[in-house]
């Protein structure tokens, strides 16, 4: 808990969360490129690193880029702030089928990529804490790296100042370094945070608490406010365009109320970030990217959908690709009634994205369960979680016609197979055998896997596309103008030097 004259940390996560959030992850390596040193010179306490096996299959599959290309790319631009990434019990959000080994030898990968110093992990939910964390926090501290548990904050009857104490309470026995208290949906209220944060910071005894929470609801200023005043530690925050909507706040506004409140911070150089700012909207113009991002209207309806604010620019595009874009609001009411068929789970990943398609699924086809997902299936069968995963408190109608399903048998012999997988350390060199791949480096061999073949990677294209800033040298952008041959011509003039070119 900050106290005193304590620096209030600001923690930036606009290339991973403010992506996620307000680009639906369309941040490129010509983007990070851009970006990534400016960053490292504000003084952040930690930058949160977009580097995980979602976006890795993100990047290859869609950007046609290498996602290793983009780990060593930050590790060599980001050198004075320490980073930060999350490991997670699998590769896949969707797939729980894989030996430690493979689970090891990734993180191992992307850590010495990025140069990493901290890993997160969410602690209450799908994995309820004691279901994998034995194994994976162990697993980053014999990586050297410090352990920042998640404690995810989600509006639920059975979710009371208790159950938070007590989950922090038995958090601390492995020893953590910082704790998140981690708002997806941004459903916190000053006065919820009153009573909530005191119970946590009381069992966490001076371990640093960070705040994580999105504008959904549009109580997020008010609520991080209300946290400087109680004591947390660091802010989450992104750089705009990146900031507001369904991100995170400006770290323009963070610096802004924590001088309000005087309280001083760790941001050294604002004017790293006024660039990085003014790169961003010029990149996001060019790509046809949102860039006029602002705090939303009071909508109360997130209270009952609960999409986190990663999750509802994906649901966005997804409509928009499937066509039915217009749609959006008739998925959003179905999925407040799927919270209450499922029994309230908390709604962050991987259970917010299940959710949310199978409310597209049961619009699209106009009848509720016409067709069910094998993720509400797994969810039934506990694959997910269980007491977080409302598994417990499941309306029995619908737990039933699941587990009646065509595929419930093979999905629960399934799932009881990957529950022996991922006890094994497993074979690695079988592993690359079975590919053809016992001469190929430890990234080849990784990227083959997470994309199940080789068919996306040969499609990545290089080099990547870069995007200029307007801060380069007069002979580059010579050189680029000489690439379009209808110019014939061109003037240049700067106070009274005036220049002309002619070709």
């Amino acid at each position: 808990m900050r106290e005193g004259n304590q620096e209030l940390q600001f923690y930036d996560t606009t290339m991973r969360d403010g992506a996620q959030s307000l680009w639906a992850m369309e941040m490129r390596y010509g983007t990070m490129d851009a970006i990534a040193g400016l960053l490292d010179e504000a003084g952040y306490s930690y930058i949160e690193m977009p580097v995980n096996a979602m976006n890795a299959k993100h990047h290859c599959r869609f950007m046609k880029e290498d996602p290793w290309d983009i780990a060593h790319l930050l590790g060599r631009k980001i050198t004075k702030t320490k980073k930060n990434q999350w490991i997670a019990e699998n590769l896949d959000l969707l797939d729980y089928a894989e030996y430690r080994g493979v689970i090891r030898l990734y993180y191992q990968l992307a850590f010495k990529a990025t140069e990493a110093s901290r890993f997160f992990y969410m602690m209450n939910t799908r994995n309820e804490l004691d279901r994998h964390a034995p194994w994976v926090v162990p697993m980053g501290r014999e990586m050297g790296l410090d352990f920042n548990p998640c404690i995810c904050y989600y509006p639920s009857p059975r979710l009371t100042d208790e159950y938070y104490a007590d989950l922090t309470k038995r958090i601390m026995s492995y020893e953590p370094h910082t704790f998140w208290l981690k708002d997806a949906g941004g459903l916190l209220t000053v006065e919820r945070l009153k009573t909530l944060l005191p119970a946590i910071q009381k069992e966490a005894k001076g371990v640093p608490i960070n705040l994580h929470t999105h504008g959904m609801s549009t109580n997020q200023g008010r609520v991080v406010v209300k946290a400087m005043e109680l004591g947390i530690d660091g802010i989450h925050t992104t750089v705009p365009p990146l900031a507001f909507g369904s991100s995170h706040i400006s770290v323009f506004n963070g610096i802004h109320n924590a001088k309000v409140l005087g309280i001083p911070h760790n941001i050294k150089n604002t004017d790293a970030l006024r660039e990085v700012e003014r790169r961003l909207k010029v990149i996001g113009k060019l790509e046809g990217l949102p860039i006029d991002n602002h705090p939303l209207e009071y909508d109360h309806s997130v209270y009952k959908h609960q999409v986190p604010g990663g999750v509802i620019s994906n649901l966005r595009e997804q409509l928009r690709q499937i066509g039915i874009p217009h749609k959006l609001d008739e998925v959003l009411d179905e999925v407040v009634q799927i919270i209450k068929d499922l029994g309230n789970p908390i709604m962050i990943t991987p259970g917010s994205q299940f959710i949310v398609s199978q409310a597209a699924v049961n619009v699209a086809t106009g009848e509720r369960y016409k067709q069910v997902l094998d993720s509400m299936i797994e969810t039934a069968l506990g694959v997910w979680g269980w007491e977080d995963a409302g598994v417990p408190w499941m309306d029995p109608n619908v737990k039933d016609r699941f587990l009646s399903h065509p595929n419930a048998k093979s999905l629960s012999a399934q799932y009881e197979k990957n529950k022996e997988i991922m006890a094994q350390e497993g074979d690695l060199n079988k592993l690359r055998r079975s590919y053809g791949m016992t001469q190929a480096t430890d990234e080849e061999f990784m990227l083959y896997h997470i994309m199940k073949g080789d068919t996306e990677i040969k499609q990545i294209k290089k080099p990547y596309r870069s995007y200029y800033t307007g801060k380069e040298p007069l002979v580059l952008l010579l050189k680029e103008l000489s690439k379009d041959h209808d110019i014939s011509r061109l003037q240049l003039q700067k106070g009274k030097s005036y220049f002309e070119f002619c070709q």
